[in-house]
């Protein structure tokens, strides 16, 4: 068990086993209360709560065995296993807007999207495959096991990625650009079946065809936000105009 938990923490053994890892007993917490369906099992040391877990089968472990197969420094000594869920292929269909994630490369800035994303309502999100990995150990430790509760679409190229959601509906593509375009505040038709392209934190956006550049306001003049902090600045845009509610 040891080996095969450790072998989770590459992606290439994850996606073969169809299984990740979620540490920590708050992320642990909410993946059991969103799809208690997904746990294989759960390992603990005995200083751990695992009274929540029930109908889940239970490995316990010392702590030495438990630190060896942690990723973290200072772990809570509890982690599950659980099944990765099945990308979407469509979106569905009262989707208002198509938030897409263009190569973003810090697990900690994709968890707290995420996080974001589940705590305004939205259901779908699109990720380019050359970002992180949504069910990596970190990936799941930062966003509290929110991508349990989307519909998470994994795109090759953006440009058809754009062509396939214009054939479901979905019109006008705005990239988030720091050095110009339009206020995100006053753009009116921003969230009208429109798709919001966000790009990479070093690189920025990929050439997308046909996009409106869109900038969030910054008085203080800085170069440009994080782009966690840019995701939840227009998804709390969408709230306030009560696209999103």
């Amino acid at each position: 068990m040891e080996k095969f938990i450790l072998s989770l923490y590459d992606r290439k053994n994850r996606y073969e086993a169809n299984q990740c890892v979620c540490e920590g007993l708050r992320a642990s917490q909410e993946l059991y209360s969103i799809t208690p369906e997904l746990i294989e099992y759960a390992v603990v040391t005995n200083k751990a709560d695992s009274s929540f877990l029930k109908g889940i089968k239970i490995f316990e472990a010392d702590e030495r065995v438990f630190n060896k197969i942690s990723s973290t420094v200072s772990s809570q000594g509890i982690l599950l296993v659980a099944k990765i869920p099945k990308l979407s292929d469509r979106p569905l269909q009262d989707t208002p807007f198509a938030l897409v994630l263009d190569r973003i490369a810090d697990p900690g800035n994709f968890g707290t999207i995420l996080r974001t994303c589940v705590s305004v309502g939205l259901k779908d999100v699109w990720f380019s495959s050359t970002s992180v990995d949504p069910y990596s150990e970190k990936t799941i430790r930062s966003a509290l096991c929110a991508q349990f509760s989307l519909n998470l679409h994994a795109y090759n190229n953006v440009n058809t990625l754009v062509d396939n959601l214009e054939k479901e509906g979905f019109q006008r593509i705005y990239r988030t650009d720091p050095s110009g375009g339009k206020n995100c505040f006053e753009t009116g038709k921003l969230f009208e079946k429109s798709i919001i392209v966000f790009g990479n934190e070093a690189n920025g956006i990929s050439d997308v065809k046909d996009s409106i550049p869109v900038n969030i306001p910054m008085p203080g003049k800085f170069e440009s936000l994080n782009v966690a902090q840019a995701v939840t600045v227009i998804l709390f845009e969408a709230v306030r105009r009560k696209i999103l509610r």
